[in-house]
């Protein structure tokens, strides 16, 4: 039996209609082309976490 593996949560970067980009939970995203405010509470600006880029999954 294999061990079982740890995965960090996937994020997706969004746009907003101000021009501001995004990371967001992909789980927490319905349309990201089309995030809702809602959805973007759960998000933090892309230029906020640029140093940790690291520690996150990003999914295109």
């Amino acid at each position: 039996m294999s061990a079982p593996t740890e995965s960090r949560p996937k994020y997706v970067k969004v746009k907003d209609s101000s021009g501001s980009e995004w990371l967001c939970p992909l789980d927490a995203m319905k349309n990201a082309k089309d995030a809702t405010q809602e959805e973007l509470d759960e998000c933090v600006e892309l230029d906020v976490v640029t140093h940790t880029a690291g520690l996150i999954d990003a999914e295109r």
